[in-house]
This record gives C-alpha cells, sequence and structure tokens, in this order.
C-alpha cells in the first residue's frame, strides 16, 4: 500500500492563481496612479480616487496576507502528525516479537509469519507516511516563504503612492486635508463609546490596538501606523507606516502581524 500527498502542490496552485493576479493588478494600478503625478499634482478628486484605489489595493494584499498565515498554520497540523507517526513508529519497533519461529515441542508459543508481515507493512507505510508529510511541510513553506516576499514588493510598490502624494504636498499644503482620512487621526489612541468601553475594533487577541501619527513623518504631511499593545500598556507589535491608508487598512495589517507571530 502506498502512500501520496500533494498538499504542498494544492497550496502553491491557490497562492500562486492569487498571486499572479495581484501582481498584474497592483502593478498596473500604481502605473496608471504615478502618471497622474508625472506633470503636476493631481486634482482633489483625482486624488481621492488615487487614495480610494490605493486602500482597495492594500486591503486586498491583506486579505491575501491572512490567506498565508492561514496556511503556515496547517504546518503546525502537520508537524503533529509527522511527531505522532514517528511515537507510533518506535512503539512498533519496540515490541518484542520474536524473529524466529519457537517449535511447540519446546515449550515456545510459535508466531505467525502473517503478523510478522503485517508489522513489517505497517512500518512500511507510517514511514512512507512521514516522508511524504516531511516533504509537503518543506513544500509548503517553499512556497509560502516566496509569496510572502512578492507581498512586500508589491507593498513597498504602493508605497510609492504614498511618496508621490509627500513630494506634492510640499508645493500644495491643501492636498494633505484631501489625503488623509477624516476618522482617527491618530492622535487620541483607542477610540472608546459613551460608557468608557474601547471599540472591539481596536481589541485583538488579547492586545490593545492604537493609530498613531509617525513621528518621522513631515509635519506637512504626517503618516499614521498601528500598534498593539499588551496588558501591561507596553507596546509589542508596529504595523506598516502610511500617508493616505485609512485606519481599517492600518489596523488589519498590525492583526496581521499579531497573527504571523503564532505561526
Amino acid at each position: 500500500m502506498g502512500f501520496k500527498s500533494n498538499i504542498s502542490g494544492i497550496v502553491a496552485q491557490q497562492l500562486g492563481g492569487l498571486q499572479g493576479k495581484l501582481v498584474a493588478q497592483i502593478e498596473g494600478r500604481v502605473s496608471d496612479m504615478l502618471k497622474k503625478f508625472s506633470n503636476e499634482c493631481p486634482t482633489p478628486s483625482e486624488l481621492t480616487s488615487i487614495i480610494n484605489t490605493k486602500n482597495n489595493l492594500s486591503k486586498a494584499l491583506n486579505s491575501f496576507e491572512r490567506r498565508i498565515v492561514s496556511f503556515n498554520g496547517a504546518i503546525g497540523g502537520m508537524q503533529g502528525a509527522v511527531s505522532s507517526a514517528k511515537v507510533v513508529i518506535q512503539v512498533i519497533k519496540a515490541i518484542p516479537i520474536p524473529t524466529a519461529i519457537i517449535p511447540p515441542t519446546t515449550g515456545g508459543i510459535g508466531i505467525p509469519i502473517s503478523i510478522l508481515t503485517r508489522y513489517s507493512d505497517a512500518l512500511i507505510l507510517l514511514n512512507k507516511i512521514v516522508e511524504a508529510l516531511e516533504n509537503d511541510i518543506d513544500g509548503v513553506k517553499a512556497v509560502t516563504g516566496s509569496v510572502s516576499s512578492t507581498v512586500r514588493s508589491l507593498k513597498d510598490r504602493l508605497s510609492t503612492i504614498d511618496t508621490a502624494i509627500q513630494r506634492c504636498s510640499t508645493n500644495s499644503p491643501g492636498i494633505v486635508d484631501a489625503a488623509q482620512p477624516k476618522q482617527n487621526t491618530g492622535s487620541e489612541g483607542t477610540p472608546k463609546d459613551a460608557q468608557g468601553a474601547s471599540d472591539p475594533n481596536y481589541s485583538y487577541k488579547g492586545y490593545a490596538l492604537e493609530i498613531v501619527q509617525d513621528p518621522n513623518s513631515p509635519p506637512i504631511a504626517p503618516k499614521r501606523y498601528a500598534i498593539a499593545k499588551d496588558g501591561k500598556g507596553i507596546e509589542k507589535l508596529r504595523g506598516e507606516s502610511s500617508f493616505s491608508s485609512d485606519t481599517q487598512v492600518l489596523l488589519d495589517e498590525v492583526k496581521f502581524k499579531i497573527d504571523n507571530q503564532f505561526t
């Protein structure tokens, strides 16, 4: 009896298809948006459209990253199966089965050859399962690692839009008002309701989330990023700094980092 597994192939097929679509879409959209900055700053309506497009592309990337995290999480289950199979292999090998048939006349108990054959077949199958799963684990890690690298490149590509907006803002200060999202400017910490309870969107897996302004960004074009604090109020994780991303994009980015640290 043989054992074949193609988990890494399935992962490669699913992630590869989505990756190809994202690369084509983002590269094309970014090129079109940057053309708006080629000769002069875009009009307010054009800028609003550019920001909305960038935010939608960022959301698509964040969603794709969550898919990667889910596959990385599956690796833990596969490693658990490998460990269990190896334990079973060691148990079978330790069973004290005589390698020779003892004649009944000497007082021994004979072990049918069929039983020995079953043990041998079980060991062969379990070793094949372990080998297949270990190959799949290596394969999934290679696929998700490669795709994650592509995502980082696409995020860098999207950040060129922020750079273009920032460059434009030095000559047209009013452009900042149109570019920076109005909700949660990054100065009030975690929003609370009238009863003093924190907005549930700003709480994730034991962390309190906040949107803060990047102190290293120029005052005329402030950037923001999301942070995650532990129960003691200590900052543990920080998302990407962005000039034009909306609040939800920033929160999703730091939530992804929280998910990713457990895989």
